[in-house]
């Protein structure tokens, strides 16, 4: 809630001081200060405008954000599903990004705190390397694809319309999510032809959203590749992490990133998933569920409303 009353006390629009671009005719957002854009293209991280991602942002918005992303990190972890179901949403409804911006800034955020998280489960023998990297082959070239030539071209208010409703489809796929799957044992080497199939869809979902790609992709390997809990989650954030820096290059390619904001939540968000890492594990898996559905309710809805 501290973040909520931080957030709402910020100006309505702080576009303007990082150098946001105005709206075309067709509502597409132009990341070169409001000139009209006849390809629907943005200005590229390299174009002439770049610095302006890069202006300071003042104290007040810098304490909101840190704030905001420290209780997102805490959440993602106590519940062990991310949280980029409650960033993205955030950083549209509270801090006034536009709907591509906020993903490809949220995505950037969130593959920076992933690596650590990636590299730990690995070093402790508990990712399925195989899995992931056949995982992997669909999913790194379907988000960099769809972040980099899809999520760009889809005009704004649908952007956002598209996001909520994806949000509440999430919110019924984990009510009726299974908590327990199959006996775990070898799986059959038939299954990995199914992953990179797996991939490609949460590649879709990651690169033109950046939320719900590990809500997905945890009970697909826990099915096909017959996981443990314990294993699935951790490569679950193996491919999420991987998926995440292929969709956050795709956003910076074309300019979707807000570097200034990115940097200051990729810190609050580490803080907050290790403060909450300590006391993950402590709830029901059902308890999860219902938890991970109400924050994609309470996301999803407002943008609809919006």
């Amino acid at each position: 809630m501290l973040g909520l009353s931080l957030c709402r006390s910020l100006p309505r629009s702080i576009r303007g001081q990082l150098g946001h671009g105005g709206a075309d005719i067709s509502g597409r957002i132009c990341a070169h200060d409001g000139q009209y854009d006849p390809f629907g293209q943005a200005c590229t991280a390299s174009g002439p405008n770049s610095h302006a991602r890069l202006r300071p942002v003042d104290p007040l918005t810098i304490a909101a954000l840190l704030v905001f992303a420290g209780v997102v990190g805490i959440y993602g972890s106590v519940i062990g599903a991310g949280g980029g179901f409650v960033l993205i949403p955030g950083l549209v409804l509270l801090f006034d990004l536009e709907g591509v911006e906020a993903v490809g800034t949220g995505a950037v955020a969130l593959a920076a705190i992933g690596i650590g998280g990636a590299r730990t489960y690995d070093q402790k023998g508990l990712v399925d390397r195989r899995g992931a990297s056949w995982f992997a082959a669909g999913a790194i070239p379907s988000a960099l694809f769809f972040a980099a030539v899809v999520a760009d071209r889809i005009d704004s208010a649908v952007f956002v319309d598209l996001l909520g409703l994806l949000l509440l489809a999430l919110a019924v796929f984990v009510v009726a999510m299974p908590t327990t799957f199959e006996e775990h044992g070898e799986p059959d080497l038939r299954s990995l032809r199914a992953l990179p199939a797996g991939g490609v869809l949460v590649g879709f979902v990651g690169g033109t959203f950046a939320v719900g790609g590990g809500l997905i992709t945890l009970p697909f390997l826990a099915r096909l590749r017959r996981l443990d809990p314990h294993r699935a989650a951790a490569t679950t954030a193996a491919t999420a992490m991987l998926s995440s820096l292929a969709s956050s290059t795709g956003h910076a390619i074309v300019g979707n990133v807000r570097w200034s904001h990115a940097a200051v939540l990729a810190v609050g968000a580490a803080v907050g998933s290790t403060f909450g890492a300590s006391r993950a594990g402590r709830l029901r898996p059902r308890t999860v569920l219902v938890l991970v559905a109400c924050g994609l309710v309470t996301t999803g809805v407002p943008l609809l409303l919006r």
